[in-house]
C-alpha cells in the first residue's frame, strides 16, 4: 500500500477526519505500522510493536466511528508507551536485559488509553532504567535522531521523541524524572510537557524515582498534548499523590491571551551554566515575543539546588531506590543479573545496598524545601522562560552521567518542585538540528503553560516541518 500521508496529521486532525468519515482508524493504523517497518530500523525508536492488538483496537474504533454511540477522546488515534510503563501483552523491559521476560498487567495509563479508545501501537526505547540522557542499552541499537542519524534522540524518553518527530504515530507517553520528556522533545523538534506531578498518575510505572517521575505527552502540537491530558489526567484512588486540584478543561488553553502575565527569563539560573550561543539567542528572541504579546518580562533567576546528588563517593542519592525496586520484583537481583547490566546501570545498582537511609531522607527533605522555595518565588511570576538544552549530541560524544556534582540542568529543578514545564520548538541550530525553549508555570497551572506554548506555536508554527527521513518512501 502506498503512503497515504496520514502520518502528517495531528491527533486532532485524525479525529476530525474520522468524524467526517474521510478515512478510518484501520487505514491510519496500517500506515503507522508500514512506516515503522520501513523507518524504525534506522531510528531504533521502538522496543516492541503491538501490531495484532492494535489492529483489533483500530477495528473497534472504526466501528465506534461508524456507529452513533459515545466514543472516547482518543478513539482510533495511535499512541505509544515508553517501555517503563506496563502494558499487558508485551514485556516491560525498562531497557534492561534483566527484564526482557517481565510481563505485567496494564498500568493505569494503559487502562485509561484503552478506555478512551486509543490504539496502543507499541513500547518506545529508553536507556536502561531511564538512567541516561541518550537511548543506549543492551537490548537494541542506540536511538538516533531523525534530523541527523549521527546524533542522539536524547533520553530517557528518546524513542518517543524520535517516533513522533519521524511521523511514526502522533502521540507518545513519556516519563520525566529530570527532563526525560522535555529534553528529547527539545532535540527532536516536537512539543513535550511534564505536567504537575501526578496529573497523570504513576501507578505501575518504573518504581525507582518516587517523588520525581512525572508522566506526560510528547506530541507535534500543543492541542494534541491538551487532548492527552484531558483523556488521561485525574485522580487514581490507589495513589493518594494524584489527588490534585482538578482541571476540568485542558482545552481552555485556547482561550484568553497573555497580556499582563509576569514572565521571568533566566539564561543560566544564576549558576553560570554554559549554553550554546544560538540556543541563548532564541531564548532572547522568545522573551521579545512575550514582551510584544503584552507580558511583563523581567530577567530573574529561580532558586537553585547547590548540592550534588551523591551521598558519598560512588553512591548516588537514588541508588537505593533503584536497588529496592529491582529487589522487590526479582529477589536476589544483583546476584542473578549483575552481568546483564550496562556500564551506566551497573554502578548505580552496585551502590544501592550501601545507600544510607538517613542520607537519602536528607535528600528528600532538601527537595521538599526546595519546592517550597520555588513556589514562594513564583508568587512574583506567572511563567519562567529558560533555555532547554543545546542541539543533540553526536552519538559517539554522549558521555556517562556524572553524579558527583550538581547537574547542569535547566529541567531537573522542576521535577523536585513539581511545577508544570514544557519544551517548545523555536527554531534550528546552524547544524540543522532543532532547538527549543523551556516554559515553566506555577504549581497546578498546566493550562497556563499550554496557553503560553500555544501562543508561541501560533506565532512561529513548527508542525509543518519534518526531517527528510520522515519523507522517505
Amino acid at each position: 500500500m502506498s503512503d497515504a500521508g496520514f502520518w502528517r496529521l495531528s491527533a486532532a486532525e485524525l479525529i476530525e477526519g474520522y468524524r467526517r468519515r474521510d478515512f478510518s482508524p484501520v487505514e491510519v493504523t496500517r500506515e503507522v505500522f508500514e512506516r515503522i517497518e520501513r523507518l524504525d530500523p534506522k531510528l531504533s525508536a521502538f522496543l516492541a510493536v503491538n501490531t495484532d492488538d492494535a489492529m483489533e483496537a483500530a477495528q473497534a474504533a472504526e466501528a465506534a466511528w461508524l456507529g452513533s454511540g459515545e466514543r472516547g477522546l482518543l478513539c482510533g488515534v495511535p499512541i505509544s508507551l515508553k517501555d517503563s510503563i506496563e502494558m499487558a501483552g508485551h514485556p516491560t523491559t525498562y531497557g534492561s536485559l534483566a527484564f526482557v521476560e517481565n510481563r505485567q498487567p496494564d498500568s493505569e495509563i494503559a487502562r485509561r488509553i484503552r478506555r478512551e479508545g486509543g490504539v496502543l501501537i507499541g513500547k518506545t526505547n529508553l536507556p536502561e532504567f531511564a538512567l541516561h540522557g541518550a537511548v543506549d542499552n543492551r537490548i537494541s541499537p542506540p536511538g538516533r535522531n531523525p534530523w541527523n542519524l549521527d546524533h542522539t534522540c536524547g533520553g530517557s524518553s528518546g524513542g518517543a521523541g524520535a517516533q513522533v518527530a519521524a511521523g511514526l504515530g502522533p502521540l507518545a507517553i513519556g516519563t520525566d524524572s529530570g527532563g526525560s520528556i522535555r529534553m528529547p522533545s527539545a532535540i527532536n523538534g516536537i512539543f513535550g510537557i511534564k505536567p504537575t506531578y501526578q496529573r497523570i498518575p504513576a501507578a505501575q510505572t518504573w518504581r525507582a524515582a518516587p517523588g520525581r517521575s512525572h508522566n506526560g505527552p510528547m506530541t507535534r502540537t500543543v492541542r494534541d498534548s491538551a487532548l492527552v491530558l484531558q483523556a488521561l489526567a485525574g485522580y487514581d484512588p490507589r495513589d493518594g499523590e494524584s489527588n490534585l486540584p482538578p482541571v476540568s478543561d485542558y482545552f481552555a488553553f485556547a482561550s484568553g491571551d497573555l497580556r499582563g502575565l509576569r514572565v521571568a527569563v533566566s539564561f543560566d539560573f544564576g549558576r553560570g551554566f554554559s549554553m550554546d550561543g544560538e540556543a541563548l539567542e532564541l531564548v532572547r528572541d522568545t522573551a521579545r515575543f512575550f514582551e510584544d504579546a503584552g507580558c511583563i518580562v523581567t530577567e530573574a533567576d529561580p532558586p537553585t539546588i547547590d548540592e550534588p546528588e551523591e551521598l558519598e563517593p560512588g553512591v548516588w542519592a537514588y541508588s537505593g531506590d533503584h536497588y529496592a525496586a529491582a529487589e522487590a520484583m526479582v529477589p536476589g537481583f544483583l546476584e542473578k543479573h549483575l552481568d546483564d547490566l550496562s556500564d551506566v546501570a551497573r554502578p548505580v545498582y552496585e551502590a544501592g545496598p550501601h545507600a544510607k537511609a538517613w542520607q537519602y531522607r536528607r535528600i528528600v527533605r532538601r527537595n521538599r524545601g526546595y519546592g517550597l522555595r520555588v513556589q514562594e518565588w513564583f508568587r512574583d511570576y506567572d511563567l519562567l522562560l529558560s533555555p532547554a538544552m543545546g542541539p543533540a549530541q553526536r552519538i559517539d560524544a554522549v558521555r556517562m552521567p556524572d553524579r558527583s556534582r550538581p547537574p547542569q540542568s535547566f529541567t531537573t529543578p522542576f521535577n523536585h518542585a513539581y511545577n508544570p514545564a514544557a519544551c517548545v520548538p523555536v527554531g534550528f541550530h546552524s547544524s540543522g538540528l532543532p532547538l527549543a525553549v523551556q516554559i515553566v508555570g506555577r504549581l497546578y497551572d498546566d493550562v497556563g503553560v499550554l496557553r503560553a506554548s500555544a501562543a508561541l506555536e501560533r506565532a512561529r508554527p513548527w508542525g509543518h516541518l519534518w526531517p527528510s527521513l520522515a519523507e522517505e518512501g
